[in-house]
């Protein structure tokens, strides 16, 4: 970002830390936090009947994140005798950032959206209203709880601990940034969208990391974060993917093309245009925030 946040409330939040700042010691909770990611769908996954709808599996994969976080938060006490609050800072300020942040984004977005979507939106059509509402409450809560573990392992516990290792930028900001962004790579069906998703995620890392600086808890990261997966997940969907079982709005089938592209492809207008999308929208969303929390 291109003002420098005072670092007072930086200092504040990273003092749990510097109990306990030994890098052994978040290498320990790193990998403890990635086996628990990675082997929750294979500890669970044979509890689940596939044949459920793909609304109830996709509710319940955001929800799975509820593991990785009483992993997190069990490693983080053996390793650093922390608990919740020192993860998060300030109670008030955490709930008063949250709130104002979360809605100053969807705020936006609501805007926003029907401008992005252009000529597209008399093709869009409507999924049945009653069945939305009625996942709206459980698939919002679950999004919430994949928000809450990625922020508090993200810009929470790293940030915490590499602040409490040095005060520059490079590695309290960058260094968290790019991890979060680097496991978005898979997330493409080719090496350039992955790579656009990757540089994406790294943008919305380093708003997030940015705002929890300026206000030294992360309220205000977890509402612009949380804004932005509710948008994603629960407005917008292709007919025959997932995701669109919880979705109000629903592309044809025909819209949804993968994009199977090698790398080469980042070159492109097309996926330079994207990209330079992608950073705009992370920029909207990192002022609406700033306005929000008045910093």
């Amino acid at each position: 970002m291109s003002t420098a946040p005072a670092l007072a409330p930086l200092r504040r939040f990273r003092a749990p830390a510097l109990i306990s700042p030994g890098l052994w010691r978040v290498a320990v909770v790193v990998l403890g936090f990635e086996l628990a990611f990675s082997l929750t769908p294979l500890i669970f996954g044979p509890l689940i009947d596939y044949s459920w709808s793909d609304a109830v599996l996709t509710t319940l994969d955001y929800a799975g994140f509820g593991v990785t976080l009483a992993v997190l938060l069990l490693l983080v006490a053996l390793m650093h005798h922390r608990g919740w609050r020192s993860l998060t800072g300030p109670g008030p300020a955490f709930r008063r950032d949250l709130t104002r942040v979360l809605g100053a984004v969807c705020l936006v977005l609501l805007v926003q959206q029907p401008f992005d979507l252009g000529p597209d939106l008399p093709w869009l059509s409507v999924a049945p209203v009653g069945t939305w509402l009625l996942w709206l409450i459980p698939a919002g809560l679950a999004i919430a709880l994949q928000v809450t573990t990625e922020e508090v392992f993200f810009r929470g516990y790293l940030t915490q601990q590499l602040a409490a290792i040095s005060l520059k930028r490079w590695v309290w900001l960058l260094l968290p940034s790019v991890y979060f962004g680097s496991s978005h790579l898979l997330n493409g069906d080719g090496l350039a969208e992955g790579a656009l998703w990757a540089v994406w995620a790294g943008m919305l890392g380093a708003a997030c990391g940015d705002l929890t600086a300026r206000t030294g808890n992360l309220g205000a990261a977890i509402g612009l974060h949380l804004g932005n997966n509710l948008f994603a997940a629960l407005l917008l969907g292709y007919v025959g993917t997932p995701g669109a079982s919880l979705a109000l709005f629903i592309f044809p089938e025909e819209d949804f093309i993968p994009n199977t592209a090698g790398i080469e492809a980042l070159l492109t207008p097309y996926t330079l245009l994207d990209l330079s999308y992608s950073v705009m929208g992370v920029l909207v969303m990192w002022l609406a925030a700033r306005v929000a929390i008045r910093a």
